[in-house]
Formats: structure tokens, sequence, C-alpha cells
């Protein structure tokens, strides 16, 4: 008997998910107290944010959680950044529906209809080696057990070998045992040899496959038919669905800019590596394309994003017209690049920005008049946190190194605008690995509802007036260092 799909209600109606929000509507609303976020509102009353999304992997049905539990609170979102898992996100966000429109269920949907085992599209061996190494916990250990044994074995049988040849010179009666661990010897070298040959025809085809073991196929035409169902067919649609019209836009106070400006867009963060740059899209595509040339298909600005190294292949854009003037000038305005490649190649924008909040940053603004929202996933295991480094485990030590990497951007950013901290909530996920495709319905569920009580636990805490203020202050003081 199998066993029942995962539906959308499983997700939303969780007992888990449902205890949140009603804490949430009895702290705030008629019988508590009033419930405020921003000053930026629609005619239904929804009241607006930015929002950044972190990447992580699988660990982006957190996400999910998260922004279900805001839309659920009346929160929608106007300009949106994201990198990776948080690309996303932010990408069918943007293109489901209208913007004052709840869009986290049809996203969940998409997501109960997805088998994400066949996001890992490689070859069978290699899927099968992949989900060998993520799903049991000592297949590392295992492995290498065997391939010390049959080196040992190797070294064994040479050993024997020459000592039953020396031998046997003196006592004819080693020669079969002689023969025998010769056979045994050249059978060993045979398999070793064998390995090594398939090692080394595997790492060829890895490398003329862009250096990825999955070539990432099947998710670019998963989210191109996402986009496709929801009417973006281009870069066009895209930047038109992000900053499409929002009925009765208005502030809720006097405020000096009134609701100038205030237009959605969307970023999405990819690490472009012929020209070792970090790449947003849309806004960029014009270093690829010249003006009115409208074929990059923004799932590619998605897949571009996600392009986990080795993981998955990278992203290549080709025949770039570079010598256009057109080009050449965005590439000299853009990054002082005097000579624009006629390919790039992208991997996961996690490797140079993998929390792009400095995205909102508005230095004109000297009073806010909607917060930047973030979420954050943090899959750090708690003895890999500790500041004694000595107790790190293997992967918490890797795991330091490309933190330190890809962080120090965004995190150098927050240091130096502590505000925006305040915006931010944090999704605590130890225990979930990030490359686990293979994740059972059970943990995603667990990770949806996770997420639910990271923005549950994030609102109660949350105070505009005291963002606000803290903002402002921040910019005042930035202007007056400048006089």
């Amino acid at each position: 008997m199998s066993t029942p799909k995962i539906t959308v209600s499983d997700f939303t109606n969780s007992p888990k998910v449902q205890n949140n929000l009603r804490t949430l509507r009895e702290t705030f609303g008629p019988n508590g107290k009033p419930f405020v976020v921003s000053d930026v509102l629609d005619a239904e009353g929804h009241q607006y944010v930015n929002l950044v999304q972190k990447g992580g992997g699988v660990l982006g049905v957190a996400l999910v959680g998260y922004t279900y539990v805001l839309e659920q609170m009346g929160i929608r979102f106007l300009r949106m950044a994201g990198t990776s898992a948080g690309a996303i996100n932010t990408a069918m966000l943007t293109v489901i529906g209208k913007k004052q429109e709840e869009k986290s269920g049809r996203v969940l949907d998409a997501i109960t209809n997805l088998n994400f085992f066949d996001l890992v599209d490689g070859h069978p061996a290699a899927r099968w080696l992949i989900k060998k190494f993520i799903t049991h916990k000592n297949y590392f250990q295992r492995v290498r057990n065997v391939a010390i044994g049959i080196l040992g074995l190797f070294a064994l049988l040479l050993v024997g070998s020459i000592v039953s040849l020396i031998l046997v010179q003196k006592n004819e009666g080693l020669l079969n045992l002689s023969r025998s661990l010769l056979f045994a010897l050249v059978v060993i070298m045979i398999i070793i040899g064998e390995l090594v040959h398939y090692i080394l025809k595997l790492f060829r085809k890895f490398k003329t496959a862009g250096y990825g073991i999955n070539p990432g196929h099947f998710f670019y035409n998963w989210i191109e038919k996402q986009m496709r169902d929801n009417g973006v067919l281009n870069t066009t649609d895209l930047v038109n669905k992000a900053g499409q019209d929002i009925p009765g836009l208005h502030v809720r106070h006097d405020h000096p800019q009134g609701i100038a400006g205030l237009k959605g867009d969307i970023t999405l963060i990819t690490s472009e590596l012929v020209t070792q740059n970090k790449i947003e899209f849309p806004a960029m595509a014009a270093l690829f394309r010249s003006a009115g040339k409208d074929d990059l298909h923004p799932a590619g600005f998605v897949r571009a994003s996600m392009s986990i190294p080795m993981f998955f292949e990278s992203y290549f854009i080709k025949d770039i017209p570079c010598q256009l003037p057109g080009i050449r000038k965005q590439w000299k305005e853009v990054f002082d690049e005097d000579d624009p490649p006629s390919v790039a190649r992208f991997v996961d924008g996690g490797i140079l920005s993998n929390f792009p909040i400095n995205i909102f940053y508005n230095p004109k603004v000297m009073v806010p008049r909607l917060p930047s929202f973030g979420i954050d996933l943090d899959d750090s295991a708690p003895e890999d946190k500790t500041k004694h480094a000595d107790s790190w485990t293997i992967m918490g030590y890797f795991g330091r190194i490309f933190n330190t990497i890809r962080n120090y951007y965004d995190k150098d950013f927050q240091l130096k605008n502590k505000v925006y901290s305040k915006g931010i909530g944090s999704i605590p996920l130890a225990e979930y690995n990030w490359l686990n495709f293979f994740i059972t319905d059970a943990e995603k569920l667990a990770m949806f509802e996770r997420g639910a009580e990271a923005a549950t636990n994030f609102l109660l805490q949350f105070n505009w007036e005291e963002y606000k203020n803290d903002r402002a202050f921040m910019q005042a003081t930035i202007e007056g260092n400048k006089g």
C-alpha cells in the first residue's frame, strides 16, 4: 500500500502552524495590541515590507513556512531579493498572482507536486552515490574503509608474492602458493586499474560537463514551467510582474516622499566566474544582451543563482555580443571592464552574497516608510557554533571556511548598518542537510513548521517604531559625518 501524497492542507492545517497563528491573532488585533509593521499599506489594509531570503538548498522549504505566516498576518512584499533557494522562493512569490494576494499556498502546491530527487538529474551512478553519501552519515567512512582495505590487500599480496618468489627458490613446494599469490595480485591490480580508469573517465566527463554532477535541466524546465503558467515568458514579463501597480497604495502617516519611489522589483543573485563579479538579475541583463533583444529567459537567472558548485553544472550565457558599443558601455559603467566576455559562466550566488539585504539600502531615504525583512537559515550544528575550535567536527570545520567566504560581504554590511538586523528572523535547522534532495514529506512538513514558528517569534518581538527611529538615526549620523 503506497503512502498518501502530502497535500497543501497538510502544511497549512498543521497543528503547530495553526497554534502559531492563533498566538499571533490573540496577541494582536481587536482584543490585543495593534499589529503595525510598516507605514505602507494598500486599499485592503495589507502592510508592505521589503523581503530578502537566504540561500540554503532544500532548506528553502522553511522559507515558505516563514512567508506563509507573514502573509496570513496581512503582510505583503514590495521589493524582493534572494540567493539560491532564496532566489527560488523569491521568483515564485514574484510571478504568482498580484502583489496584494497571498502566494505561499500556491508555492506549497508547486512544492508538493515536485519530487526533489528529480532535481538530482545526473548519471544514475552519480545519483546513487550522492544518495548514499547524503542519507548515510557514515557512508564516507565506509567507502574510505573499503579503499583502505583494497590497498591493504594489495600491499599484503605484493609483499607475499615477493617473499614467496624468494622462498620458492629454496622450497619448490611453495610454487603453487606463489602462483596463487601472483594471480591474486594481478587480479587486484586489474581491479585497481579499472577503478582508476573509471575515476579518470568520470573526471573527464565531469570536466566537460562544467564541473558539475547534475546538469540542472530538470530544475530549469520546472521553474520555466512555473513562470510560463503564471504568464512570465521573458525578462520583461518578470520585471513587469515585480513592478505591477498596487491598488490604493498609500502611506499611513504624512511623509515628505509620500509614495514616490515605492515600486516593486526583484533581484536574484548569482556569481559570474569569467569576470569574477556578483551579478544581480534582471537588473544586469543588459550586460549580456543588447537593448531590445529580450531572449534571456528569467528561468535562467534562477538556475544561475542556485548552481551549487560541483553539485550542479555551471550555468552559461553564450553568444554575448561583447563587441557592440552598447554592451561594452554597460560593462565599463557597471564593472569598469574594458574587455567583456563572449561567454559568461555562473555558479551559486551564495559564493559572494548569500543574504543580499544591502539591496534595499537607499541613502536618499531619511525616515523609512517600510522595513526590510530578512529570513536567515541557520543550519549550524551546536557543536560547530562553539568558539572552542578544537571541538569542531570535520563538516563544521569546512562549514566555517565556506561560511566565512560567502557570508562576509553581507555580514560586513549588517555590522555597518546594524538596524537591519532588527528585521531579520532566523530559522534553526541544524538537524537538516541542505543538500539532502531525498528528504521525506515528513521532513518537508517539519521544516515548514520550523519556518512558521520562526516567523511567529520574529513578529512577536518586532517593533516598527523602534526600527524606524533607529534607521532614521543611522542615516542622520551618516549625513552628519559627511558634513
